[in-house]
């Protein structure tokens, strides 16, 4: 019997889409720091129409097979800067990730340590992504993958993996002052929420003859970045309801910083906002949830280490 303590998750960058690396180096395997692993292979069956002498089913066969799933975490600093530049097509310049076209892919090995089955998932694309802030607790990241083959076995395909890394996780205490076109948000306009979601847009290519048990191909289509944010109703919560009329957009810029001083600046420069006028009772608090989407210019991400 397996017991989910024992779900180790361990990933490399590969060279080649679907191509595991053949002989890594000690530390190119990374172990994950994760809170679930729902990668999985589900095939496509089709049931056979066949008229026999019986009128029992004939049975079904195997048509396709989707190998995808998330990887749920708590955000920490340094241990998905792998990931993130997957999920923006680009890569961390000068400590500054911006949405590219640059195409990452990782094996990741599913491990029940345990009773010694390996699950082995190549080509996994970061497909999707969110960001989640909530108004009292820990900041999390999903990972939505989509990947191009699987294989399974007894014995680990992991060498030599690195350890996890060891920085604090994040939470909704971590944010910093939030700025929208550079005027701070403090004593304007109280943001109890945010979320940041990216899609990839990726679509499934299937391919005969390709050889692998999953797609041909999975590609990047267009990135579409949205959120949403939560605000206690004020003055300036109007100001940014009410842009939706004129699609203009704003700036956002805020930090998220863990307790050994590490930060990650989020910088949104054209966000435009989308919402209804908010609701209460006589009791209650009035909040605004605005969504947002990002228009034209490209978000970035900067790290700074402590």
């Amino acid at each position: 019997m397996s017991s989910g303590a024992h779900i180790v998750t361990h990933f490399i960058k590969e060279s080649t889409p679907g191509v595991t690396p053949a002989a890594p180096e000690e530390g190119d395997w990374k172990t994950a720091r994760l809170t679930g692993n729902t990668l999985t292979p589900t095939p496509s069956t089709q049931v056979s129409d066949e008229v026999t002498t019986k009128r029992l089913s004939q049975g079904a066969a195997v048509t396709g097979l989707t190998i995808a799933g998330q990887l749920n975490a708590e955000f920490s600093f340094g241990t998905f800067d792998d990931w993130l530049a997957a999920l923006f097509y680009g890569d961390w310049t000068d400590n500054v990730l911006s949405i590219g076209s640059t195409r990452h892919t990782f094996s990741v090995q599913k491990g029940y340590t345990d009773v010694n089955t390996y699950h082995l998932f190549k080509g996994v694309h970061a497909a999707t992504g969110a960001i989640e802030i909530p108004e009292e607790g820990k900041i999390t990241l999903t990972i939505g993958c989509q990947a191009l083959d699987y294989e399974d076995a007894e014995i680990s395909y992991v060498k030599t993996p690195a350890e996890p890394t060891v920085t604090p996780f994040m939470s909704s205490l971590s944010v910093g002052n939030i700025l929208v076109d550079d005027v701070s948000l403090v004593g304007q306009a109280c943001v109890s929420a945010l979320t940041i979601n990216i899609d990839n847009s990726v679509q499934l290519q299937r391919c005969l003859g390709s050889g692998k048990k999953g797609p041909g191909a999975i590609i990047a289509t267009e990135a579409a970045i949205t959120g949403s944010i939560t605000l206690a109703w004020s003055k300036k919560a109007w100001e940014i309801w009410k842009s939706q009329f004129t699609r203009k957009a704003a700036g956002v810029v805020f930090p998220i910083s863990d307790s050994l001083q590490n930060r990650y600046t989020f910088n949104f420069p054209s966000l435009e906002f989308d919402g209804e006028l908010p609701n209460g009772g006589k009791r209650d608090l009035v909040k605004a949830q605005l969504n947002w989407s990002v228009a034209k210019v490209s978000p970035t991400i900067t790290r700074e280490a402590a």
